[in-house]
């Protein structure tokens, strides 16, 4: 184990450690000032997302777009302040009256026996969501990106469990065998689409834009004719909803681009209408979606600065 891990764990467990000592309005609000913060002084990736907003809004005048970022920014901090007191009993309520939509449909897509691909995007509610799939035990396979430092990676895993064991963790590199078993035994296998694999995915509009998106899950649904279904989850007027729908794809014949293009793209372009009512909850607004350069600086007066 590295010491640079170790030190890295020692600094998260103790930013958790003083935040269960605070009381949850005032998490917010330190979590609201260090936004704030953060927008006036260092906008982390203010050029990706800047960039990534005006292809969401590119009817947006520049003013209006950076009045949006600061929300943004705002809304950043606090998720990550909330990811540390899930176990809260406010928050643990918060999730266990969650709204829920399609969730009949779901239940009735597992009931045929071929698991289900349950497309999603990056959300800032991403651990209430996982938590609900264990508080719900539905057999749920989460595919995800390991961290870099183990440490923190097995205390994020730990913390989900904290909820029920239904929600299973299964790396990024483990394959596409390791998925098609969690759909052949019957389970949810949650896919995330908005990130760009520049060398891998598949080419497809992505607000009229082209996105390199992975073509993982249109060749599981061919491969095993799992159906393919969206999910999203968002806070709204303090309560969080969680939304599935069936994604209506046509019989294809054969497994090839054309058919791993179409599946894929019907998937993620029935997210453009939520990343656009609730942005500031979309969290890949800071990932380099549409390319790896071509970020120019984001002129920002003071008078843009403190709208």
């Amino acid at each position: 184990m590295r010491t640079k891990h170790k030190l890295e764990y020692a600094l998260l467990r103790s930013v958790i450690f003083f935040l269960n000592l605070l009381p949850v309005q005032a998490i917010l609000f330190l979590c609201s000032t260090i936004g704030s913060f953060a927008w006036v002084v260092f906008p982390f990736r203010l050029r990706v997302a800047y960039k990534n907003l005006s292809t969401v809004f590119p009817e947006l005048d520049h003013r209006a777009k950076l009045k949006l970022m600061r929300k943004v920014y705002l809304q950043f901090t606090r998720t990550f302040g909330l990811v540390f007191i899930l176990h809260r009993k406010k928050l643990l309520t918060i999730i266990e009256n969650a709204e829920i939509t399609g969730l009949d449909e779901l239940q009735e897509a597992l009931q045929q026996g071929k698991g289900v691909i349950l497309t999603t995007i990056h959300g800032s509610w991403f651990e209430a969501y996982f938590a609900w799939f264990n508080l719900k035990n539905l057999p749920t396979s989460l595919i995800y990106q390991k961290q870099s430092n183990p440490l923190s990676d097995q205390f994020f895993v730990q913390q989900r469990c904290r909820y029920g064991t239904s929600l299973q963790h299964l790396s990024s590199y483990d394959g596409m065998k390791v998925y098609e078993q969690a759909l052949h035994d019957n389970r949810l296998l949650i896919v995330s689409l908005d990130q760009s694999y520049t060398n891998r995915g598949v080419i497809i509009p992505f607000f009229n834009t082209p996105l390199a998106c992975a073509k993982g899950a249109p060749i599981l649904h061919l491969r095993t004719g799992a159906p393919v279904f969206t999910s999203v989850y968002y806070m709204d007027k303090g309560k969080l909803h969680i939304d599935f729908a069936r994604v209506n794809l046509p019989s294809y014949t054969e497994t090839n681009e054309e058919s791993i293009k179409d599946i894929a793209t019907r998937s993620i372009q029935s997210y453009e209408p939520f990343i656009r009512k609730y942005p500031e909850q979309w969290f890949s607004l800071f990932h380099r979606l549409w390319g790896k350069k071509d970020y120019p600086p984001v002129k920002r007066s003071l008078t843009d600065i403190f709208l």
